[in-house]
C-alpha cells in the first residue's frame, strides 16, 4: 500500500497531490491536497515515535493550546511499511520563513503567546526523570546537569579545529560555575522545539503549533536559548526583538539572561556540526562568531 493508498483509504478517493514538505529531521512529512481541503501525512518506519504522539496532542488540547486535530493515527505497520498520522492542516508557514517580514508588535504578540503556553505545560505534573519522553512517562536522566554535560561532551569537537584551547577551558568554566544551579532544576514539562520551526505564522499571526512526539523535563530556559540560536543562525538580528520579547514575557531576570547565552552556546556547537556537513560556511562562521561573543563576554562578567 502506497502513500496515495494510504489517503485513498481514509477518504475514499485518491489525493490530487502528495508533496514532501522540506524542513524535518525525526519524521517524513508530506503535504497533501485534496478535492475539498489540506492535510499533513506524517510518517516514521519506526513506530515507537509516533507512538504517543496522539495523546500528547490531546493533553495539550486539554490545556487550550492550538494543536492540529488527529484524524487518523496508525502505528502497527500491518497495511504500509510505516507507521503515519494523518493531521489537520495550518495556514501558513514555520515562523522561520516568516520573522524577517514581521513587526515588533506582531513579534511581541507571538512570543505572548508561546510564552502562554508554556507556562500552561509547565504545570503539568512534574517529570520523574529529565530529557525527551512522552508527556508523564520516566526521563532517561537523573538530572538536569546530566543532559548539559551530555550535550557539550557530544558536540564541542565541532569547534576543536576552529578555536583556541583557552576558549574550550572558558567554555568548561562557564559550566562549572552553572552547575550548582543545574543541580537544583527541577523536571519540569516544556515543549522543547517551539522555537522558529513548529510555529505556523500567516500574515503575522499564529495559526497554531506542531509537532509533539515528544515534550522535555528540565529547565523551560533551554526553548528559548534553542529559539536564540536558530535565530542567530538562521535569520540574524532583525528576528533578535522576538528572542528579547520572549525573554521579557517569561519574566527572565539578568542572571537567567547569562545563563540562556550559555544553553545557547551549548546549542551552537551542535548546529556548527550541521552546517558543518553541510558546508554552509555563512552560517557556520555566523554560529562561530556569536559563540565566541557569549564567551568572551561572560569570561568579561566574571573576571
Amino acid at each position: 500500500m502506497s502513500l496515495e493508498d494510504v489517503i485513498k483509504e481514509v477518504y475514499g478517493s485518491p489525493p490530487l497531490k502528495i508533496e514532501p514538505m522540506s524542513f524535518g529531521h525525526t519524521n517524513q512529512v508530506y503535504s497533501v491536497t485534496l478535492s475539498d481541503e489540506q492535510i499533513i501525512l506524517r510518517t516514521n518506519d519506526k513506530p515507537g515515535i509516533l507512538e504517543h504522539t496522539a495523546d500528547n496532542i490531546a493533553i495539550l488540547s486539554s490545556l487550550g493550546l492550538p494543536v492540529p486535530r488527529v484524524i487518523r493515527t496508525d502505528v502497527s505497520m500491518e497495511q504500509v511499511p510505516f507507521a503515519y498520522m494523518i493531521l489537520e492542516h495550518f495556514p501558513g508557514r514555520d515562523l522561520r520563513y516568516e520573522l524577517e517580514g514581521m513587526t515588533h508588535e506582531q513579534m511581541t504578540e507571538l512570543a505572548q503567546q508561546i510564552i502562554s503556553y508554556q507556562c500552561s505545560v509547565s504545570e503539568l505534573p512534574r517529570g520523574t526523570g529529565f530529557g525527551w519522553v512522552p508527556i508523564g512517562e520516566q526521563g532517561p536522566f537523573s538530572s538536569w546537569t546530566q543532559i548539559i554535560e551530555r550535550d557539550i561532551r557530544q558536540h564541542i569537537d565541532h569547534i576543536i579545529d576552529d578555536v583556541t584551547p583557552e576558549t574550550i577551558v572558558q567554555l568548561q568554566q562557564m559550566k562549572q560555575r552553572y552547575t550548582p544551579y543545574f543541580d537544583q532544576v527541577e523536571p519540569i514539562c516544556f515543549l522543547d522545539d517551539l522555537t522558529i520551526k513548529n510555529v505556523i505564522v500567516a500574515e503575522g499571526k499564529l495559526q497554531g503549533i506542531v509537532d509533539f512526539d515528544w515534550v522535555c523535563y528540565g529547565d523551560p530556559l533551554y526553548m528559548i536559548a534553542l529559539t536564540q540560536t536558530a535565530v542567530v543562525s538562521d535569520i540574524g538580528d532583525q528576528g533578535m526583538p522576538y528572542v528579547e520579547a520572549l525573554c521579557r514575557h517569561w519574566g527572565v531576570k539578568q542572571e537567567q539572561r547569562a545563563l540562556i547565552d550559555f544553553y545557547s552556546v551549548i546549542h551552537a556547537l551542535q548546529f556548527i556540526g550541521f552546517h558543518k556537513k553541510e558546508h554552509n560556511d555563512v552560517c557556520k562562521q555566523r554560529m562561530l562568531s556569536f559563540l565566541l561573543e557569549k564567551i568572551n563576554r561572560d569570561a568579561n562578567r566574571t573576571a
